[in-house]
């Protein structure tokens, strides 16, 4: 099988995600793989206290199961600092 015969049709549109609470979640994940890019896995494992599974669906940014605070947790294990900052929402 070519890997590049894709049927296009068959693809399923991409979802915008505009929940405020996912795009958090997304950018500690990104920051969360940035971290562990250069790091064996059994070390963000041993490091972290995650399953192999869940690692998996993290890199995926299948991150629905996790939490922010889940989330943030994982950053602070590898030794990062997390902050929010907070502003009112812009008028429509």
């Amino acid at each position: 099988m070519n890997p590049y015969d894709i049927d296009i049709e068959s693809l399923k549109e991409s979802e915008i995600i505009t929940d405020e609470k996912d795009i958090l979640k997304l950018k500690l994940a990104q920051e969360f793989l940035k971290a562990i890019d250069q790091m064996e896995t059994a070390e963000v494992l041993s490091i972290t206290g995650l399953h192999k599974s869940d690692l998996s669906r993290i890199r995926a940014l299948n991150i629905d199961r996790f939490t922010i605070d889940r989330m943030v947790t994982f950053l602070d294990s590898l030794g990062l600092s997390t902050s929010i900052k907070v502003e009112p929402k812009k008028a429509v």
